[in-house]
């Protein structure tokens, strides 16, 4: 026993030996000052390391296949224990700074300097992210790591109600320092039908009773997630802002039903299944897209904007909004973003009513900027857009048509490009740029322009025509055995669907 102890303890004096610290320290280049970044360390054998205690996103579901983000954490200085090798060190501070790669051994000491390459607010832009999951005591740091100017924590999700037993904050718009907002007072309605979003509720809305015990959310149809929309919009006064409902995104079942009785206040254009490191090409529980039509990531991202498009060209006139689902899915907080342009000092209301008027866009990288004006029947302008990794192209688009494509010459990661447009045969306008990705759809997205011209939006009509049939005919009695919340359904349905029919041209 006294030499099996004995060896245990050189076994322990060897490990140390060979155990090493590596410390960190990182800096904002402009301000030498220390900073929030989020980190990767990965070891020569492939493992990512992280120091204990440290910030990290363990609840988020790597359903991509690269699990990355999930390892990653934050830090402005810390200290990791690792054996000896040369490790690689990847570091991020949202999408204006550079993501930088170094590489540092055990025993030294990592300086690392995160350099601007555009400064979004010096312009009047500030940043929002309309989903997020997160611990609301990390908020502060994990906006900072991130630069996100704006945080909409929801902490009323279905079963989970962070209010239930504890009074809600007197004030539920925090404001930790002066150039970020966290709003605690949202709640997100995820069942069968789709996921409403809820934001600045004067109470909690009692989400939490509506599950089955003992049955997943996706067999949840009743009552209609239109209820607790309508219970949020009468809480709402004339004039005011608040609450605002966000569609979370266009694949659920109930989009169309909700878009023609409820119209939201914004729609989730880039939303969680555009990830960081990969793309969720699928439809979860919502409404499949045709594969063949729409193959791969780069099919995903176009069906999912294209369902936007046909309420477009329906006259529905609902600003794009974006959010990351940073908690639920590999993101984080702010990967996908709304930028609105303000007038003077920061503030959540002007941030919402620049949203309201579209004067904003959505990006999970590149930034955008389009300037319009009407001559002669003609919408002239131009749109810049500058990125940190190489662009593919940017495309001007129409009712859902591409009108013009200009691609970038090869590295490029800055493009302007003018135009001119006939506005007669058209009801909106927009332009998009995606950057050169082979892992995921990276791509920005202007608030749409609305022209004076006519647009035969038949085709539209019959599209969500069809899938509110087929919505009514999968609400069987053995999916909603009880005859009276099937009929409240259907009667929902069936209200919706005349308004689809009545735009059909005969």
């Amino acid at each position: 026993m006294v030499l099996r102890g004995a060896l245990y303890a050189v076994f322990l004096c060897l490990l140390a030996a060979h155990a090493a610290e590596l410390r960190i320290s990182v800096t904002d280049a402009s301000t030498k000052q220390p900073a929030w970044a989020r980190l990767e360390v990965h070891s020569p054998d492939g493992k990512l390391h992280q120091p204990a205690g440290a910030i990290m996103d363990r609840t988020a579901r790597a359903r991509t296949g690269l699990p990355y983000y999930p390892q990653s954490f934050l830090c402005k200085q810390c200290t990791l224990d690792l054996p000896p090798g040369r490790y690689r060190v990847i570091a991020e501070r949202g999408p204006e700074y550079e993501r930088l790669q170094m590489e540092a051994e055990p025993g030294a000491t990592l300086h690392i300097p995160m350099r601007r390459w555009t400064t979004m607010r010096s312009d009047g832009w500030y940043s929002a992210d309309f989903h997020l999951h997160r611990p609301i005591d990390d908020l502060p740091t994990l906006a900072d790591a991130d630069d996100l100017n704006f945080a909409a924590a929801f902490t009323m999700w279905n079963r989970r109600n962070l209010w239930k037993d504890t009074p809600p904050p007197a004030n539920p718009i925090q404001n930790p320092s002066p150039f970020l907002y966290l709003s605690l007072m949202n709640a997100e309605d995820e069942r069968g039908g789709g996921a409403w979003m809820l934001h600045h509720l004067p109470e909690p809305i009692d989400l939490e009773f509506m599950l089955p015990p003992g049955k997943p959310q996706t067999e949840s149809w009743h009552p209609p997630g239109i209820e607790f929309i309508r219970k949020a919009r009468a809480w709402r006064k004339p004039g005011q802002l608040f609450p605002w409902f966000d569609c979370e995104k266009p694949i659920w079942w109930e989009v169309p039903v909700v878009m023609a009785l409820a119209p939201p206040d914004s729609f989730g254009l880039l939303h969680n299944h555009f990830n960081q490191y990969g793309i969720l090409d699928m439809e979860a529980w919502g409404r499949p897209r045709d594969q063949q039509h729409y193959p791969g990531i780069e099919g995903f991202a176009a069906y999912s904007m294209e369902l936007y498009y046909r309420y477009l060209n329906l006259g529905f006139r609902i600003p794009p909004s974006a959010g990351s689902a940073s908690g639920v899915l590999p993101n984080p907080p702010g990967y996908n973003r709304i930028y609105a342009k303000l007038d003077g000092a920061f503030s959540p209301e002007k941030l919402y009513a620049a949203i309201r008027d579209h004067r904003h866009f959505v990006t999970n990288g590149p930034m955008l900027d389009l300037t319009t004006s009407f001559h002669a029947g003609k919408l002239r302008g131009s749109v810049q857009v500058q990125s940190r990794e190489p662009l593919s192209r940017i495309e001007l688009i129409a009712n859902g048509k591409i009108l013009r494509t200009f691609h970038a010459p090869g590295g490029a990661r800055s493009l302007r490009r003018s135009f001119s447009i006939e506005t007669r045969p058209y009801t909106w306008f927009a332009a998009r740029a995606f950057t050169l990705n082979p892992n995921t759809v990276r791509l920005a997205h202007s608030s749409p322009i609305y022209l004076p011209g006519s647009y035969n939006a038949s085709s539209d009509a019959a599209y969500f025509l069809a899938w509110i049939d087929q919505l009514i005919a999968n609400t069987t009695p053995e999916r909603l055995p009880d005859p009276a919340k099937r009929g409240q359904l259907l009667s929902l349905y069936r209200e919706a669907r005349a308004f689809y029919a009545a735009k059909v041209s005969p």
